[in-house]
């Protein structure tokens, strides 16, 4: 199956440039476990329906456990890893500042799915402005860099980026206010 993601244009409001945009895609509805398992028995997939819904959810309770276990889980579509957050004062917990946190990053599977995907530029308006077909993110990244990288999806053109400092995202909202 082919991806094609559609997405609408927005002017820019951080910049003085007329011509840059921000893209936000355009959502087509919202999917959860027993919906992908409908979808995949359209499919012809020949396990019963409860059976699929059973090992879906016992393979994420089972990876939610390992990765809180202190483990990295790949599951090919995502890569997990548990960290803490905050500063340990003293060596001590404090629940008010720290907390466990889990980190998401594309797995290979998602990756190889997204360089097959297009984005069909709808513009400000319904026309058709243009499609776009990304660069294969699977030829710039190496094996080893692909757990150290996310994609930002707000971007027309997907490019690789670092984790942002903790107040870009402030930053962002605090300009558009």
């Amino acid at each position: 199956m082919k991806n094609i993601l559609k997405i609408w244009l927005k002017k820019d409001q951080l910049t003085v440039d007329p011509t840059e945009y921000n893209a936000q895609v355009v959502i087509k509805g919202n999917i959860n476990t027993a919906d992908i398992v409908n979808e995949l028995l359209k499919e012809g997939v020949s396990i019963d329906r409860d059976t699929m819904i059973d090992i879906i959810t016992r393979f994420n309770r089972k990876s939610a456990d390992l990765v809180l276990s202190g483990y990295n889980v790949n599951t090919g579509l995502v890569n997990m890893r548990s960290s803490i957050k905050g500063a340990l004062i003293g060596g001590k917990w404090n629940p008010n500042i720290n907390w466990v946190n889990v980190s998401i990053t594309h797995g290979n599977d998602l990756y190889q799915a997204v360089a097959k995907t297009s984005v069909d530029i709808l513009g400000e308006k319904d026309e058709n402005h243009e499609t776009y077909k990304p660069v294969s993110l699977l030829n710039q990244l190496s094996e080893s860099s692909m757990n150290t990288v996310r994609i930002d999806d707000a971007s027309v053109h997907h490019k690789i980026v670092s984790e942002p400092a903790c107040g870009i995202a402030f930053r962002r909202w605090l300009c558009k206010a």
